[in-house]
């Protein structure tokens, strides 16, 4: 009897960490619902501006409401780094002063017409189809990468609110309450690291220099001549030193240079 006590002690004490264990995973699983879901429409979907613009406005709207709260000079200092964290080098130190002294419309218009030339320059080097596969690309990668990074902060906020127990309080409560925190600063991460990218991208168009395309044009007439090693001595091997008769010129410095 006494064994028989002992081994349902054990298992009722077992069963209570696998519970409890249960209730921390299924923190953690809520969220990884929301995440791939999100990740799922962005995949399906053929309207990734929607998303990119409706990001602008939430970061916009939270700059104004930190605009307003922006009294004195160490709170405008803080709205100017913060502007600037968003903005990058888009703007320049004395535009980004110019736009903590704007009033609120202005302000919104002046970060929407940045963003939209930004786009439009894109489309106009790359079209439409390619930009919308640009920022798709962009903002899968980037929940990717912050959603690694918040599963490690969930980890080791598990390692340790056991502690919170010796305060008298209940560490899955607790638990709870910061992931729904962490959560919301991933979520506002998001939105604020894809405008960043956005407002800084710029698609360069390479240019063929002049000498480029005179050694391409060359290559390709001494492939097509009848006298060229590569067609007379097809699927055989040839040798570094073996004149080429198209030009006269070892064959390391014909066509085996190209």
């Amino acid at each position: 009897k006494a064994l028989e006590r002992a081994q349902q002690k054990v298992e009722a004490r077992n069963f209570d960490i696998r519970k409890t264990l249960l209730k921390f995973d299924n923190v953690l699983n809520d969220q990884r619902h929301v995440i791939f879901s999100q990740r799922k429409n962005i995949i399906d979907t053929d309207k990734i501006f929607n998303y990119s613009e409706n990001f602008l406005d939430d970061a916009i709207s939270n700059l104004i409401s930190k605009k307003s709260k922006s009294i004195n000079p160490e709170n405008k200092k803080e709205l100017e780094v913060k502007i600037k964290s968003l903005v990058g080098k888009s703007f320049e130190d004395n535009e980004i002063k110019d736009l903590v002294q704007q009033n609120d419309k202005d302000f919104s218009n002046t970060l929407k017409n940045k963003f939209i030339v930004a786009r439009n320059e894109r489309i106009n080097v790359i079209g439409d189809d390619q930009s919308k596969e640009i920022e798709k690309r962009i903002f899968l990668q980037t929940i990717d990468i912050n959603w690694k990074l918040h599963i490690q902060y969930l980890e080791q906020l598990r390692q340790v609110i056991g502690l919170r127990s010796y305060g008298q309080r209940d560490p899955l409560i607790e638990y709870k309450k910061e992931a729904f925190e962490l959560f919301e600063n991933l979520l506002e991460k998001l939105k604020f690291d894809l405008i960043t990218i956005l407002l800084n991208l710029k698609v360069i168009e390479k240019t063929i220099e002049k000498n480029e395309q005179n050694n391409i044009k060359k290559s390709t007439n001494i492939v097509n001549n009848p006298k060229c090693l590569l067609i007379l001595n097809k699927d055989q091997k040839i040798s570094r030193n073996d004149i080429c008769e198209a030009t006269g010129k070892k064959y390391k410095h014909c066509c085996g240079r190209f």
